[in-house]
């Protein structure tokens, strides 16, 4: 037996790993009370019982994170113990040099998922946001507690813009789409088609409702073309979407010029159809003069002595103030969490690429490869009710080589891989 094992059988039965997996849902249901709820416009009508809330929501959810890291999550080497060590320093580091407080709870609830059944962490996931989300909506039509405000084009439904209602949709049909995969039915179909359009059309949220199109094109496209979702081919594509979404961000952005706007007519159709994010990409993160004229209700603001975005460190607060606000989430990185941050989050996500492609972990790589896209058009990689799919964290941090992957979805009916038809 390798030295570096821990071993730990008398101090980890199998009532602790159930008591950990307890608190490890209860946690999760903690913190997106806090986003679903205490995240709404009730924090304008109930201010000091909202402070109180998501203080406690927030300390208590962190606590039973740490709980279930430190003491119900069987460590079987010495390197884990100091890989999860370095990452919540790190975490906590970012957090607060950058304001944001959702970069650690992702990461602990990430780490957390450890030796947790995740299957029935998503139920518990998907039940919570529903109802919280539901009873956010008849909070305001029943009364005065969330009212809804008009925010440019439309009402924020509750959440101070329509895309933060759409990104906590976002979060209940990834949940539901990872656990039903492959065995979807129609009853599924047909309900994550109409969550879909209910997006694009009501609130009008163009980034999650184009997400979850497309999550649902891949759906059905494997159906189709199994084998070449375990294709070479396919993993190579899946493995340099990441930089190449970073590199297309910084490019367009800067040669992009909305002054200008039909010099190069590919991105003015472009910047139309991501409802003007090339712009907001050009001034904010490349830090370009502009007076953003008054339209749909909002009024005028200058975006005019912005700082130098890049840096080691980060800092900048990227989704609050106005000049700093970028729905990018590859350039909301540099931004936030610095050159360091930004390619420390992206190899995370290229290693636990790679291992899911290697595992032939289809599914897993379908919801990525859609978030990914999701993540182009928003800023909202790290925000659990957004984005589930931070449970997978321990398949790139935690998992031993050589050892199954943490997955929810069962690789795809498909001959041995040594006998598939490489594409």
């Amino acid at each position: 037996m390798p030295a570096t094992l821990l071993q730990r059988p008398a101090l980890f039965p199998a009532d602790r790993r159930a008591l950990g997996q307890r608190v490890y849902c209860t946690a999760i249901a903690l913190l997106l009370i806090l986003s679903e709820v205490f995240s709404s416009n009730i924090q304008s009508t109930l201010p000091a019982f909202s402070h109180l809330a998501r203080l406690g929501l927030t300390g208590l959810g962190a606590l039973l994170l740490a709980v279930k890291c430190l003491l119900l999550t069987n460590y079987q080497y010495r390197w884990q113990w100091a890989v999860g060590i370095v990452t919540v320093v790190y975490a906590a580091f970012a957090s607060v040099y950058g304001d944001d407080i959702w970069f650690l709870l992702a990461v602990l609830a990430g780490l957390g998922a450890k030796d947790v059944d995740l299957r029935q962490a998503l139920r518990v996931y998907l039940g919570t946001a529903v109802v919280c989300l539901v009873l956010v909506q008849l909070l305001h039509y029943t009364t005065p507690l969330v009212p809804f405000n008009v925010y440019a084009r439309n009402w924020d439904y509750g959440y101070g813009h329509y895309n933060g209602y759409g990104a906590r949709l976002l979060g209940v049909f990834f949940a539901w789409g990872w656990l039903r995969w492959p065995k979807l039915r129609w009853v599924d179909w047909a309900g994550l088609a109409a969550l879909a359009a209910y997006t694009l059309l009501v609130p009008q949220c163009r980034g999650a409702g184009v997400a979850m199109f497309l999550l649902l094109l891949l759906f059905a496209a494997q159906k189709l073309l199994p084998r070449f979702f375990e294709s070479r081919i396919w993993h190579g594509l899946v493995l340099a979407a990441y930089p190449l979404l970073t590199l297309f961000s910084l490019i367009a952005g800067y040669v992009f010029d909305p002054s200008r706007p039909h010099t190069i007519p590919g991105f003015y159709r472009l910047n139309l159809a991501l409802s003007g994010r090339l712009e907001v990409w050009h001034h904010v993160f490349w830090a370009f003069d502009y007076l953003h004229p008054a339209e749909d209700g909002a009024e005028a603001w200058l975006h005019a002595d912005m700082p130098n975005v890049i840096s080691l460190l980060g800092g900048l607060a990227t989704d609050a103030d106005v000049h700093h606000s970028i729905d990018n989430t590859y350039l909301a990185l540099i931004m936030n969490k610095g050159v360091l941050g930004a390619v420390l989050v992206a190899g995370v996500v290229l290693f636990l690429l790679w291992r899911l492609c290697r595992g032939g972990h289809t599914g897993e790589i379908l919801l990525i490869c859609a978030m990914l896209c999701y993540l182009l058009m928003e800023n909202k990689m790290f925000l659990l009710s957004a984005n589930p799919l931070v449970l997978l964290l321990p398949c790139a941090l935690l998992t031993p080589r050589g050892e199954k992957l943490p997955v929810v979805c069962p690789r795809p009916d498909l001959p041995a891989r040594s006998e598939a038809v490489k594409v």
